[in-house]
């Protein structure tokens, strides 16, 4: 097969990872809109290469490329934590623009190494130019942890040819009972977490909303209330104030209004 073939056979699975992408990238962006938890921290994506298409075609023994390799398209879904990974799955489940046609719980059935992750199979559809036509894209569901412990499994399966030391396949499962203990600890303190989190992206709105109101102080000229305000944001951020950051905040768009109103007053518009 040339070149321009395998180009051709991988144009729609390119475009499906980039959708997709964008999508469950907005998923995200909605939670956090909305001031919520969102379950999915980061997406990744990739289109497997040519020759590891080859190489799994060899493997599995299979001249069918479409129908029988799963993951030429890759979606990559890392959450904080496991119950994330169960309403990522729910929110597939729901969805009219993919179809599930396969699912392997390996977090509950763990691999025999020690792999965990939550995979889909999905049907999903593009738009060609020559046309409508469904693809099959893998999405991975996992937390950091997984990944970690499975980014480091690749790394090794690449260096030993997919056949890791028994010392060393013995450390690595190890390992990955240890990082899901890790999650199992996560998952107790997890309302704990996500309470911090939120606190914390509050404080983060409301020190840069009230800080950019400081700055219009300058740059109106009023150095003197600049210097003051800025003084009282700086000790109200050390001490996490954030109720008293709202209020300064509240406290500025008065003296900015009053400055807008005098300002307007000296310099009323007229009619030519």
């Amino acid at each position: 097969m040339d070149y321009q073939k395998w180009v051709e056979i991988i144009g729609p699975y390119s475009n499906a990872v980039e959708e997709l992408k964008i999508k469950f990238r907005n998923i995200r962006k909605e939670y956090l809109d909305m001031g919520q938890h969102s379950p999915i921290e980061f997406v990744t994506g990739r289109t497997k290469k040519i020759s590891s298409i080859m190489a799994k075609m060899k493997k599995l023994d299979t001249k069918n490329i479409e129908e029988d390799i799963e993951d030429i398209a890759g979606i990559r879904l890392m959450c904080q934590f496991v119950e994330d990974i169960y309403t990522i799955v729910d929110i597939v489940k729901k969805r009219t623009d993919m179809r599930i046609i396969n699912e392997k719980d390996y977090i509950n059935n763990s691999k025999e190494s020690g792999y965990r992750s939550y995979h889909l199979i999905i049907m999903y559809p593009i738009n060609t130019i020559e046309g409508y036509r469904e693809v099959q894209c893998e999405i991975q569901i996992r937390t950091l942890a997984m990944n970690f412990w499975a980014t480091i499994e690749h790394s090794l399966k690449y260096k030993y040819d997919h056949y890791i030391p028994d010392d060393l396949a013995t450390r690595l499962k190890r390992a990955a009972d240890a990082a899901f203990r890790l999650d199992q600890e996560m998952g107790e303190i997890r309302e704990e977490i996500i309470k911090a989190q939120e606190l914390f992206t509050e404080k983060e709105y409301a020190t840069t909303d009230a800080f950019s109101r400081v700055q219009k102080l300058k740059e109106l000229g009023d150095l003197e209330n600049y210097f003051l305000y800025r003084h009282r944001l700086n000790i109200m951020s050390s001490k996490n104030d954030i109720q008293g950051i709202i209020e300064l905040k509240r406290e500025l768009d008065g003296v900015l209004r009053d400055k807008s109103f005098v300002k307007s007053s000296v310099n009323p518009d007229r009619d030519e």
